[in-house]
């Protein structure tokens, strides 16, 4: 029983980290969604309040005004993508905290669908924004290796299945029970 409130105190704290996480993610989408707009109004001489016109002119013409639309929108797709893993952790971990042990059927079909996720959604991110890379001319898109989210999807999915087995041992040894 000691092991069970190890866990539970544990799953309580990462259920505190990851809607931290998930509201930064959100927040730092929202930021670039607006750091793109700001971006678009001052190159087209617009004013933005505590902005500085001439600088924010040069340093879009360097670059260019298009790379930049591309570079907003390719890391407002990539937070976006970061915030709705962490919301479903976060579900998760709040499902868990209220069943009372991670040994559910419930539990462990949310942890798989976590780890299907995990995997899918960055890869299915990389691809949207190398899209939007190419759609903007630029070649020079950085390396969106998904290694870490595969691996994390699989360990996942294995603790699924291991949270099954639990919960079959749990409904067994219910029936068992006078």
């Amino acid at each position: 029983m000691k092991n069970l409130i190890t866990i539970q105190k544990t799953f309580k704290v990462f259920k505190t980290l990851s809607k931290v996480a998930m509201i930064l993610a959100f927040v730092g989408c929202g930021l670039t969604l607006i750091g793109l707009l700001c971006a678009i109004v001052w190159y087209h001489g617009g004013k933005v309040y505590g902005a500085d016109l001439e600088t924010m002119i040069g340093l879009t013409k360097a670059s260019g005004l298009f790379p930049m639309i591309g570079v907003l929108l390719s890391d407002a797709v990539l937070a976006l993508t970061d915030g709705l893993l962490f919301l479903f952790a976060w579900r998760y971990f709040k499902t868990e905290q209220a069943d009372g042990t991670p040994f559910t059927h419930n539990g462990a079909d949310q942890i798989r669908s976590l780890g299907i996720k995990t995997i899918v959604m960055p890869l299915v991110a990389a691809i949207i924004s190398a899209v939007i890379y190419g759609c903007f001319g630029m070649t020079n898109a950085p390396d969106w290796s998904n290694a870490v989210s595969v691996e994390l999807g699989i360990v996942l999915i294995l603790a699924s299945l291991v949270f099954h087995y639990g919960a079959e041992l749990e409904t067994a040894k219910q029936e068992d029970l006078p």
